[in-house]
């Protein structure tokens, strides 16, 4: 339910926009548009209306024709102001949108609605499942399913998906009908919390069941609606409510509340009755919607259009997919036997088997949300993948460059946007033909080179979007084999994958008796001894932002090659893998022994010294086993079922970001484990919905409620050798638990400036705007005046050794959450460390700069989680040395928090202000 239609100062607000003719009144229209049109001239939704088409100037923001299509919008609004009536006209016909999406209408149909709130406990909670369905008679039937608890909530969805499944054996070709994309993402995250249904909702996504009626409206009709949500195009189709909306909003306002304060009996069933009666008018108007857009579809076939009806699909599993799912229902129902439904019930053991049943699938379902998202962007239009991050559009061909092989490599030019497109992706153009795969992105420039196929080397999309699929069948194997073994020994008992369930179960390492770090023993000292006497464990050390993880980690390395242990090295690619691997050649020079490694890569490269590389599986288990000491492979090697107990010691890199499921897979090469990673810095990046504790990564898992490592069960490295004690007690207080400190000497660095910067520590730089999402030209120009005042200020900094320099641009880090904020900055400071965090992890600079961009947490594009994200702002402002400096809206640290996750995440942004000197 949308705010503004219950919100008592509803007609206030009304009034105030429609008096002054504001362009928010405008359907689909962006706050950034606003602003671009406003610093244009254009003020008013008449004025808007009244703007020429084509546009006689081309936009900072998005592209050209997003700015056409809210002129037309505009226009129908005034036209329909005007006329003191509802307009509406049909788009042009584009096929595979609009009135195309249109299925055969069946009697099976089912309109379907949830009814959710996200602030109940963690995760939100679906309470009402409520659907509209014909019986056999023909007569309409409603099914409102309520739930109040977890429990309910599985047992509802479980209902819905059977309801589902049953009906289509009497109708095959019905169809789900919602508004808006919402329901089957609900769908798909109730599917992968529970861990249930799994393979009916994946058949009846892939079979296109769903039909979204919100994104047939948007692409068939333009109407005088100041919004396209189905609430406001109710008269355009005569539909009449039983429920009064203002009415229920205070009903549903003291459901939630009661909801949210877990006591459900306190909602009074009169309360229940009316909720159900709004989610019954929401059913209905759907079926009502579905009705009025076919008699338009009629219409313009009458009047000579041909729209045909999408084409039926039919899923078919293969044999091997079938065979998959048996496999681990049977062993799951192994796993489970005799463990409580009720979690509180659990003992660790159960708690063990339950979180490795939940394993089991753990691939197959990020494997499912990889194309239910191919499938989502397959069907978006040019304009929709401008918002998309996995799209480009309004590309422009430039030119053809020099490439390899005989098709072509052209050159595009793409619209000012927030892109995480990156070099080797496969693209895909509107409607998911294959086109090409990416050579090189340029953010500066906005160009992307393309190397075409030979059945794209004369196409020139209007917009693009990417998509790749990697098999992961070897490490869900790797997997089955553990649950395979836990199944038939247990998780506690002796003998093989000892170091996989004691990381199941999470229980501290096994050391000889001895603590993790002994009174009075130097960290690098304790991490070496660990090494040498961890027993078929798991062994965490956690690294916080320049506290030398990695030269740590690679001197237990050495000190196990030393033992003439052979130690394995993986992480998710293969250049963290060589990072390490380069540091451990350069600790064994430095201790003057000789070290053989090798590295399995996926292209040729010449050998080193020290460092072998193959691209062969064989050859390198073949150099394990002979002289080479250390080895490093993605996981997909130490997963195979030939590398079992290949090494003695298996070390993890950034552990954090790697997933508990990989983490298990890749456990089985070895006879321990250590982890190096800082689960406080980058998350791990993951796609599916999983049970919970499914989908941490093997560094959280261990950790559990702790940001740090407690003592007991792994090393904490405490000191940095990068921030300034100023800046490490931020970073200490709100991310380590005050465990973190400074070197002794670290005190000495800071900068030394005429101009606006000097000293140390934090600093805020307040920038007024409003309305900024991903791109904030305000912000932009005052990081540019400040890089121009630092280095026109004969600036320098004092480094740890007492040692001035002078500051240059490249002493500068630059660092933003969006690529279009990227783009903004690199315009204006060309040559300088422009980035997002994700680039500059594991970097550093005397000085950085970070710029927040969105003005208000309301302008978040990808809400709270990521523009408050903890573990990005400690990213951020770990990497300076001497200063760190925030620029953002004074409005970002005036967050209205509805949850205690979101006060959490406020408050690191907080306590940075109250610790920042202005600038």
């Amino acid at each position: 339910m949308d705010h503004c239609d219950v919100c008592r100062w509803r007609r206030h607000c009304e009034e105030k926009r429609r008096a002054d003719d504001h362009m928010s009144l405008v359907a689909g229209i962006s706050k950034s548009q606003i602003g671009e049109l406003e610093r244009r001239g254009v003020d008013t939704m008449s004025a808007l209306a009244a703007m020429p088409i084509p546009l006689p100037w081309r936009p900072d923001r998005g592209a050209a024709s997003s700015y056409e299509r809210v002129r037309e919008q505009a226009r129908i609004q005034v036209e329909g102001r005007t006329a003191d009536t509802m307009l509406h006209e049909v788009l042009p016909l584009e096929p595979g949108f609009g009135l195309f999406r249109l299925p055969e209408p069946s009697a099976g149909d089912i309109f379907f609605d949830f009814e959710g709130d996200p602030f109940v406990g963690d995760g939100g909670l679906e309470f009402l499942f409520g659907y509209l369905y014909a019986d056999d008679g023909g007569v309409w039937q409603y099914t409102g399913d309520w739930a109040s608890t977890r429990h309910e909530e599985r047992a509802a969805f479980e209902r819905f998906i059977d309801f589902v499944v049953e009906r289509q054996k009497t109708h095959p070709n019905l169809h789900i009908y919602h508004f808006a994309p919402y329901e089957p993402a609900a769908l798909k995250r109730l599917m992968g919390r529970y861990a249930t249904r799994e393979n009916d909702v994946d058949n009846l996504l892939r079979g296109e069941v769903f039909v979204d009626l919100y994104a047939v409206v948007r692409h068939a009709i333009r109407a005088s609606v100041e919004s396209y949500s189905i609430k406001k195009l109710e008269p355009l189709y005569g539909f009449n409510r039983s429920v009064p909306l203002e009415e229920v909003g205070v009903v549903m306002a003291r459901t939630q509340a009661r909801l949210e304060m877990a006591d459900p009996e306190g909602i009074p069933e009169d309360d229940k009755a009316a909720v159900k009666g709004y989610n019954n008018d929401d059913c209905a108007s759907t079926e009502a919607l579905r009705r009025w857009l076919e008699a338009l579809r009629a219409d313009q076939i009458a009047n000579g259009a041909t729209i045909a009806r999408p084409t039926a699909v039919v899923v078919e599993l293969s044999e091997e997919l079938t065979a998959w799912q048996q496999k681990v229902a049977a062993l799951s129902a192994r796993l489970l036997e005799g463990v409580p439904d009720d979690a509180n019930e659990r003992t660790d053991e159960q708690k063990g088997r339950w979180l490795l049943a939940s394993m089991l699938d753990w691939h197959g379902r990020e494997k499912k949300a990889v194309w239910w998202e191919y499938f989502r962007l397959r069907d978006l239009s040019a304009d929709d993948l401008l918002h998309e991050r996995s799209g480009l559009a309004d590309i422009v061909f430039l030119e053809e460059v020099p490439g390899k092989g005989k098709v072509p490599t052209h050159r595009y030019r793409f619209a000012p946007q927030d892109t995480d497109i990156r070099t080797g992706d496969d693209l895909h153009t509107v409607g998911g033909d294959k086109f090409g795969k990416v050579i090189a992105v340029s953010l500066e420039a906005r160009t992307i080179d393309i190397k075409k196929r030979k059945d794209t080397a004369d196409v020139h999309p209007p917009a693009v979007f990417a998509h790749s699929s990697v098999d992961t069948q070897v490490l869900a194997d790797a997997v089955m084999r553990l649950g395979e073994h836990v199944a038939e020994h247990g998780i506690e008992a002796d003998g093989d994958y000892r170091a996989a369930r004691d990381l199941v179960l999470a229980v501290a390492p096994r050391l000889q008796g001895l603590p993790p770090q002994q009174e009075g023993e130097a960290s690098l000292a304790a991490a070496i001894r660990v090494a040498l006497t961890l027993d078929r464990s798991v062994f965490p050390l956690q690294g916080p932002p320049g506290a030398g993880k990695t030269f740590t980690g690679a001197r237990m390395i050495c000190g196990l090659a030393k033992q003439g242990k052979t130690i394995g090295i993986t992480a998710n690619s293969h250049k963290v893998i060589r990072n390490l691997l380069d540091e451990v050649i350069k600790a064994a020079g430095e201790e003057r022994r000789a070290i053989h490694c090798v590295q399995k890569v996926s292209d040729d490269e010449d050998d080193l010294p020290s460092l072998n590389f193959t691209k062969d599986n064989g050859e390198f288990l073949d150099a394990l086993g002979g002289t080479a000491q250390v080895g490093g492979a993605t996981a997909w090697f130490w997963a195979r079922p030939d590398a079992s107990q290949c090494v003695d010691v298996l070390f993890i890199d950034e552990a954090a970001q790697m997933s508990l499921a990989n983490v298990l897979a890749v456990s089985q090469s070895a006879k321990s484990v250590v982890l190096l990673g800082d689960p406080r810095q980058l998350k791990q990046p993951i796609q599916g919905s999983h049970p919970d504790g499914a989908d941490a990564s093997a560094l959280d898992h261990i950790l559990g409620p702790h940001a740090t490592i407690p003592a007991d069960r792994g090393l904490f490295l405490p000191e940095t050798w990068r921030l300034h004690p100023t800046i490490c007690a931020f970073n200490s207080e709100l991310f380590y638990e005050s465990r973190l400190f400074s070197r002794p000497g670290l005190e000495k660095q800071q900068v030394k400036s005429t101009g606006k910067l000097r000293g140390a520590g934090l600093r805020y730089l307040p920038i007024e705007h409003s309305g900024n999402q991903s791109s904030s030209q305000e912000e932009a120009d005052a990081v540019r005046d400040l890089v121009t005042n630092i280095l026109g200020s004969a600036t320098t900094w004092v480094n740890r050794d007492d040692v001035e320099a002078a500051i240059k641009l490249d002493d500068i880090l630059i660092i933003a959450p969006y690529n279009a904020q990227v783009f903004e900055l690199q315009e204006r400071i060309p040559g300088g460390r422009v980035g997002t965090v994700d680039k500059f992890q594991g970097q550093e600079a005397p000085i950085v700069i970070y710029s927040v961009t969105t003005s208000s947490h309301l302008d978040a594009p990808r809400g709270m989680e990521f523009l408050y994200s903890a573990n990005r702002l400690n990213v951020a402002t770990s990497r300076a040395k001497c200063i760190c400096v925030m620029v953002a809206s004074p409005r970002v640290f005036e967050a209205e928090c509805r949850t205690p996750r979101q006060m959490q995440l406020a408050n690191a942004f907080c306590r940075y202000l109250e610790m920042a000197a202005p600038v």
